[in-house]
């Protein structure tokens, strides 16, 4: 029987029991990191082959390595070490969720350390005359499919100064090599079945360990240590690393290597069968208890057995059906008998009364998603992994640009936001390097990308330059080193424009505006001309040429003036603009008049023509059939290596590129991003092989292999009518419907649409709720179209419908058509048209028995879905037919929430849709969160489980995280039974939830008497008085000497970071791995700050702009509120491989580099700064190592406007912004006082300095 609760610690060792107390650091359950100091060498139980199973190994001696118990999924590996007269065996079993990933090739060993790899530390005969020291490489060659051992003998410099190891042993070489091959040492790998992991099995012969040859004897030892590496999912780059079996904590982990006096203890022990893995199993265990302890304390017991391990929700409820307290959610229990514990409180902590209560317990295996499709995203994978977020297209905008040069070939996108604005690809569609920044037009010369941007993040129009082959930024060569050459003209005014660069100059040339000269290497402007009736600019083999009104190409000197009429064609109406082929056989110009491309020799003759002329409506293509080689807005384009054309359709409702041969056949089509956070998409619930997304019907890849090329969806039909909404389509009595439910963001109108015979969703049903106030409140109306002829006929609009929108939601439409409004008025269908329109009757709404008060706030709320029994929710109130009634806790808003744990709902705002018929539990429904999370819930309040991932935390960037903001989503039922997913992201993702057949559920009776309750209340009492505390105010302390690096990232001392100043911790709550300590001090001249950061993946920041390092991943932050000055910020990063200190103020007389921030649909809220800078007085130490860095910042007073001779205080706060798993995007952020900093997916939010939230900061005299 388990019983979860707390109990003393015992553990197991070799020789018997002994408590924890008295354990030496090996053994100690209060350091999170495994720590281990000796590994017994156990005798090998018979005959060993060397195929990386371990069915003749004996495994009880094996130690566990880790820097975090929590991650032990992720980065750990078990070390077991058995001998016999031949010679050492050495086995690594490795947790690694991209097993043997290593992109060493053997000629490059000394890189292996960079992913998949291990490496041991070994010494025979230590400080003997027989001594042999070896660094023993252990990896896989990806490339080369071949495993590696590769020995290194003695220390690592072959003349003094040495370092610990010593001296190089030359002699050692020449008689051992390089290798144990010739001596008969072996290595095999082996990937375990899961995918989740491998076994590296290596066989050591005495004849090459030892000088003597001979094995050692039992209780003889050599010194081991171990390093073991983990790389990222294409083996390129280091992702974790662990040192352990070490001598003591002291020793330095990131120079192990060479920290000979460090490494540990291997010792030949002459029995095996030993307790020492199981000690090591619940070690690990008891330390997990600090990160995450499912165990529940009370005075009310509750018993119940499970017929297998699963994950178990607990709730109670009064004799009357009232859900009283939701004990917990998705807890890991064992199989058989347990029992948890209630404290006699409910949800608010206040004591219930004696009496008879319900207590519902359900349990399930630990469900599971599986990826089966995506659409609308031509990324591989179409989700942010570790070697990048390469994420296909704009997410607010649609293509505008190609442009090529050798086999280069480059796509732009405008309105981006963490998408991509430039991508470098492949003749395939493989994107090589991104950039996330917005762009009407890129050009290239050999060495740099020139982008040419209406930049609505910033409110510039902008010129940037980047490394052609790594994408990376590059500066400008100015003074002030800027990313930027801005151009004398406001963003808004810019509606298209064109950039081509010859030799050293750049021209941009805006359409309405002007034609510009920059120098190339600067960004200086060295002229601006008038151009009249030029519309585009291209460079083409050093020629700069220009598109005209009247139709003409033109060569164009360096002020934009034609010198030479290359053709002109009468067939042009609205021409755009245009392409040279890179042989200079081919012009091709785009006309968005007719939606065509017409391709001309260099005589003017038209040769080619792709798309059929017609006019579009409302910007969008013809409802009906969609014909693939038709065009919608074509814009930008140009001719690659082979004569093909790559094209861009500027259109929000088809955010399509396509590729063609010169002859005008359609090669390929390249589709994305979906629109933010894929809220344009309506799943086909009857038919999981379609998808409608942004209007578009596709039929889905039927053959998907998203990680490695670009889904082959076909596009099928246009709905113009579901373009710009969301929603579902049903099938009901014969018809399909598409019904726009729960909508967009403050969709203040739902659409019932049926397919009509040319297959096209054309509304028939429309309801306008009312709006607007006083004397502009317009009355709410439905339109029903009784005839299907599209028009609103007499007698077909009925007004009086008052209904109140959710923000998130425009009410909820169940498969039978019946509708419910956010407020939960219920209107059901009164009857059929002969064609199948539904008509209701609005003004006599149905007022459900089982109503609730409806919550509408938009920042902690669900939103209402009722299924067919009638029962209602919004994934956090319920109420049933039969009467039960209650709500799970929600207690924290969008951004103050503490980090994920099992059972809590965070930050939750939409409910995705019901599915019915879900074993022993009945309806379900899955509500989003805006940290990442969904949250599956049944329609009577359970708690199932959490799916995706939140953003803060450890995360796994794949098929699973979704990201913030991920407002999309549905989930329901298919025709084939499966419960389908649909997650908010960057494409619409096809998911299957498994695992819910496996649900159980048992109902029990208990009885609760006052002892009891009163016993919980002490209980509780105790818990609340336990926690970390933050000080309320902290202090600038004056020291006579302030440091001068950075101290030991890896120390767990509680020692102060700058002695003689008081060093302050910061939790993340819920989340103890995720902490730094920081301490302020100053002398007569500088302020100095130190952090002292807890992070499994340090020091990475991807943002390629200084002025936005706030969003690109790691940094460490500092704000204050300065007398005299105003709100200021200093915020340490590093930038493009440099420690950089970043310097913003909200005002100043003097202004430098002066930015706005500001998304483009909601200018309200942007954010202007007076100088956004690189200071450049201040200086910065880091110090990086295996499971954190640190960081000192020292920086002149005068340059913060702080005279410490002033009797002051200041306001402020200190915190870290933390990186995801790639480095390239901030997932957390984490401030000492201010706790409503969790937004890390708006940028202008992020830039915001809010002093009204800061804490006091005193200056010490």
């Amino acid at each position: 029987m388990t019983v979860y609760r707390k109990a003393a610690l015992l553990l197991l060792s070799a020789s018997g029991i002994f408590f924890a107390s008295s354990l030496p650091a090996q053994g100690d359950a209060s350091n999170p990191t495994s720590n281990n100091r000796e590994i017994t060498v156990v005798p090998a139980p018979g005959e060993v082959v060397i195929d990386g199973e371990t069915s003749d190994w004996d495994l009880s001696a094996s130690i566990w390595s880790y820097n975090d118990p929590t991650l032990v999924g992720k980065y750990s590996v078990w070390t077991s070490l058995m001998w016999d007269e031949k010679g050492i065996y050495l086995l690594g079993r490795f947790h690694d969720i991209s097993s043997l990933q290593n992109g060493t090739r053997g000629k490059d060993f000394m890189q292996s350390w960079r992913s998949d790899a291990m490496q041991t530390r070994v010494i025979f005969e230590d400080g003997e005359e027989d001594e042999h020291q070896m660094h023993i490489n252990l990896f896989y060659s990806t490339p080369e499919e071949t495993p590696y051992m590769i020995v290194k003998h003695g220390g690592f410099k072959s003349k003094p100064p040495y370092d610990g190891t010593g001296p190089d042993r030359p002699d050692q070489l020449e008689k051992y090599g390089t290798t144990m091959e010739k001596f008969g040492g072996e290595i095999a790998f082996q990937e375990w079945e899961d995918g989740e992991g491998y076994n590296m099995e290596a066989f050591w012969p005495w004849s090459y360990l030892r000088t003597s040859g001979e094995p050692l004897e039992p209780g003889e030892e050599f010194k081991f240590g171990i390093e073991a590496m983990w790389g990222n999912s294409d083996g390129t780059k280091l992702s974790h690393r662990l040192a352990d079996n070490l001598k003591n904590d002291q020793v330095n982990r990131i120079f192990f290597f060479r920290a000979r006096d460090g490494w540990g203890r291997a010792v030949i022990s002459e029995e095996g069968d030993l307790a020492i893995a199981r000690a090591q199993e619940e070690l690990q265990a008891e330390r997990l208890k600090m990160f995450v302890n499912y165990e529940t304390e009370g005075s009310i017991p509750i018993q119940y057995t499970l017929e297998k391990e699963g994950e178990v929700t607990i709730a109670i409820d009064n004799a009357n059906g009232e859900r009283v307290r939701n004990l917990f959610g998705q807890f890991p229990r064992e199989a058989g008998e347990n029992t948890d514990f209630w404290d006699g409180l409910d949800d608010q902590g206040n004591p219930v009364a004696p009496g008879e209560y319900t207590v519902t317990i359900v349990d399930h295996e630990p469900f599971e998603l599986q990826i089966l499709n995506s659409v609308y995203n031509a990324a591989t994978p179409p989700w942010p992994t570790d070697t990048g977020h390469k994420i296909w297209g704009s997410n607010h905008g649609y293509p505008t640009t190609a442009a090529t040069r050798g086999d280069t070939i480059l796509l732009g996108f405008t309105g981006t936001e963490g998408s991509s604005g430039l991508m470098n690809i492949t003749s395939d569609g493989l994107i090589q390097w991104n950039d996330s920044y917005e762009l009407i037009d890129v050009t290239l010369d050999e060495k740099y990308a020139y982008a040419f941007s209406r930049d609505s993040w910033i409110k510039q129009t902008v010129i940037r330059r980047y490394n052609l082959e790594t994408g990376d930024l590059v500066l400008f060569e100015n003074d002030d080193k800027s990313p930027n050459s801005v151009l004398p003209i406001e963003n808004e005014e810019v509606k298209d424009g064109t950039i081509a660069v010859i030799g050293d100059q750049v021209f941009v040339f805006i359409r309405g505006n002007s034609f510009y000269r920059l120098d190339a290497s600067t960004g200086a402007l060295e002229g601006q001309f008038e151009a009249p009736g030029l519309i585009a600019v291209d460079d083409r083999n050093g020629v700069l040429r220009g598109l005209f009104e009247d139709g003409s190409i033109r060569v164009l000197n360096e002020e934009g003036k034609p010198t030479e009429v290359v053709f002109q064609s009468d067939k042009l109406q609205d021409p755009v603009r245009f392409a040279l082929s890179q042989d200079g056989s081919t012009y091709a110009i785009s006309d968005q008049a007719t939606n065509q491309v017409f391709l001309f020799n260099p005589q003017g003759d038209l040769v080619q023509t792709i798309g059929s002329p017609y006019e579009a409506k409302d910007g969008k293509r013809p409802a009906g059939e969609f014909v693939q080689e038709d065009l919608i807005r074509p814009l930008g384009l140009d001719f690659d290596s082979d004569g093909n054309l790559w094209l861009a359709e500027a259109s929000g409702t088809c955010r399509r590129i396509t590729h063609w041969t010169p002859d005008g056949e359609l090669i390929a089509q390249f589709w994305g991003a979906a629109d933010y956070g894929a809220m344009a998409g309506f799943p086909l619930t009857y038919d999981s092989n379609r998808f409608i997304a942004h209007g578009v019907e596709f039929q889905l890849d039927p053959d998907p292999d998203i990680e490695n090329r670009p889904t082959q969806e076909q596009p099928l039909f246009f709905h113009p009518a579901l373009a710009k909404t969301r929603g579902l389509v049903y099938e009901f009595n014969g018809y399909e419907y598409a019904v726009s439910v729960p909508g967009y963001n403050k969709q203040r109108y739902v659409i019932i649409a049926k397919r009509n015979d040319e297959g096209v969703f054309t509304p028939v049903v429309r309801i306008d709720y009312p709006s607007g106030r006083g004397d502009d409140r317009e009355p709410g109306k439905i339109w029903t179209d009784l005839n299907e002829n599209g028009e609103q006929d007499p007698g077909e609009v009925v007004e009086g419908f008052e209904a109140r929108l959710h923000y998130w939601s425009n009410g909820w439409m169940r498969p039978d058509m019946t509708f419910i409004t956010p407020d939960q008025q219920v209107f059901r269908v009164q009857e059929f048209t002969e064609g199948g329109v539904p008509v209701y009757d609005l003004n006599q709404p149905e007022i459900p028995e089982n109503h609730f008060d409806p919550d509408f706030r938009s920042s902690r709320s669900g939103t209402i879905v009722m299924d067919l029994e009638g029962n209602l929710s919004d994934g956090i109130n319920y109420s049933t037919v039969d009467g039960k009634t209650g709500s799970y806790p929600n207690p924290y808003g969008r951004h103050d929430a503490p980090a994920a744990s099992r059972g809590l709902l965070i930050a939750p705002f939409r409910t995705n849709g019901v599915v019915e018929d879900v074993p022993e539990v009945g309806s379900v429904t899955a509500i989003g969160g805006d940290r990442g999370e969904w949250f599956l819930m049944t329609m009577d309040g359970l708690f199932l489980s959490n799916l995706f991932q939140d953003i803060k935390g450890d995360v796994t960037l794949d098929e699973t995280y979704l990201g913030g903001e991920s407002f999309g989503g549905f989930i329901w039922r298919d025709e084939n039974d499966r419960i389908l997913l649909q997650p908010g992201g960057s494409s619409y993702r096809i998911m299957e939830l498994l695992g819910s057949e496996t649900i159980e559920k048992e109902v029990k009776t208990i009885s609760v008497n006052e002892e009891q309750i009163f016993k919980g209340i002490a209980l509780a009492e105790k818990r609340a008085a336990e926690g970390n505390v933050e000080p309320e105010a902290l202090q600038i302390a004056k020291v006579r000497k302030l440091p001068q690096s950075a101290p030991e990232a890896d120390t767990r001392s509680n020692d102060s970071l700058i002695t003689g100043a008081e060093t302050f911790r910061v939790q993340e709550a819920g989340d103890p791995t995720r902490w730094f300590r920081a301490a302020l001090a100053r002398d007569n001249q500088d302020l100095a700050v130190v952090w002292q950061v807890n992070d499994t993946n340090p020091w990475k920041n991807g943002e390629k702009q200084f002025t936005h390092a706030f969003i690109g991943g790691d940094a460490v932050d500092l704000q204050l509120d300065v007398p005299g000055r105003g709100p200021i910020r200093l915020l340490v990063a590093p930038i493009d491989g440099k420690n950089t200190v970043i310097y913003w103020q909200k005002e100043a007389e003097n202004p430098q580099n002066p930015m706005t921030y500001v998304v483009s649909n909601n200018p309200g809220n942007a954010q202007e700064f007076d100088v956004v800078k690189i200071l450049k007085d201040a200086k910065v130490s880091v110090n990086q190592g295996m499971l954190g860095y640190s960081v000192l910042l020292r920086v002149p007073l005068k340059d913060l406007g702080i005279d410490p001779s002033l009797d002051q205080d200041l306001t402020g706060i200190v915190g870290v912004i933390f990186s995801d798993p790639s480095g390239t995007n901030r997932v957390s952020r984490l401030y000492w006082h201010d706790k409503n900093t969790g937004m890390v997916s708006d940028v202008p939010s992020e830039a915001k300095l809010n002093p009204k939230n800061w804490g006091v900061i005193g200056i010490a005299d």
